[in-house]
């Protein structure tokens, strides 16, 4: 089975990996030079009414003192499931790049499955049943993978299984882990009131009208708190999740690096820029320059 994995909150993170759409594109001011960026965020009016969720694409490079200054790796953070402009958007995006890395639980050689195919196993199930019910497209389906930049930098599904073995770890615990960090860190801080959904919330999706906006309204509002997510997988102990596929991706980095590709970008779930962001300053002395900030889903409310 070949699988996309991106955990956002809780098990339907580990298992329905979403992908947005790209529309409407803003430029940020770049990061402080030792302040990690962010990678998914939910954007909101004046009146805090959401308007779309978007995922950040951050520049990194060398130094001005270096000779190959021209050389940058950009952090392309993705969700799987999402409009199919983000999808279109990021296909000429990825024509501009000398090497593409993407994430994909797979043999190095494995042709992705073309759109309109079954879904392969409980995961894929899933990936599926959340984009019919958001209205949605994925990104297996969307993205041309068959482009001749596009290099597989991940783990092999035999490879991960090992890692998970080694690690002693489990999808049961993965989803534990999620859900002991959401509680810590509700005792500790008491969430947003936007970010509890009410009966209200609750009953308007099931038999109120526009039920597709509300449903990716509310899970936007979840999917926007990475630091769940990175405290439970990231860190000095890892996850086979985050850091072991992580690990294999920059490994492929370094490989391109040699061949002297100039402008490359890492493909992969928001989840894992947090990892990525420290190991390109820490290994590779890389530093973010620039953020642009990508539409992935559209949160308005449908004009009269």
């Amino acid at each position: 089975m070949y699988t996309l994995i991106m955990p956002l909150v809780t098990i339907a993170c580990l298992i329905v990996t979403t992908a947005l759409p790209l529309s409407a594109a803003e430029q940020a001011a770049a990061p402080k030079p030792f302040e990690p960026p962010q990678f998914l965020r939910l954007h909101q009016d004046e009146t805090d009414e959401p308007i779309a969720l978007e995922t950040a694409i951050v520049r990194y490079g060398y130094n001005h003192d270096r000779a190959d200054q021209t050389t940058h790796v950009d952090l392309v953070a993705a969700v799987h499931i999402g409009e199919k402009e983000y999808f279109s958007t990021l296909n000429q995006l990825f024509r501009t790049y000398d090497v593409v890395l993407y994430e994909l639980v797979a043999p190095p050689n494995a042709r992705v499955p073309q759109a309109g195919g079954r879904p392969s196993g409980a995961i894929g199930t899933a990936q599926q049943g959340l984009k019919n019910l958001l209205g949605l497209q994925f990104q297996l389906d969307q993205i041309d993978y068959t482009a001749q930049n596009f290099v597989h930098a991940d783990l092999s599904p035999q490879e991960f299984n090992k890692a998970m073995q080694r690690r002693g770890e489990s999808w049961w615990t993965m989803f534990s882990k999620v859900m002991q960090e959401s509680m810590a860190r509700a005792n500790e801080t008491p969430k947003k009131k936007s970010s509890e959904p009410s009966f209200g919330d609750l009953f308007g999706i099931v038999f109120g009208s526009n039920r597709e906006l509300r449903m990716k309204r509310l899970l936007a509002d979840q999917f926007s708190d990475m630091e769940v997510l990175t405290s439970a997988f990231g860190g000095e102990e890892g996850s086979s999740l985050i850091t072991d596929r992580n690990t294999a991706a920059l490994s492929v980095l370094k490989q391109q690096l040699q061949n002297r590709a100039q402008s490359i970008a890492i493909f992969y779930g928001a989840a894992h820029m947090h990892d990525f962001d420290q190991r390109l300053r820490k290994n590779f002395q890389l530093q973010p320059t620039e953020t642009v900030w990508l539409e992935a889903w559209n949160l308005r409310e449908p004009a009269e």
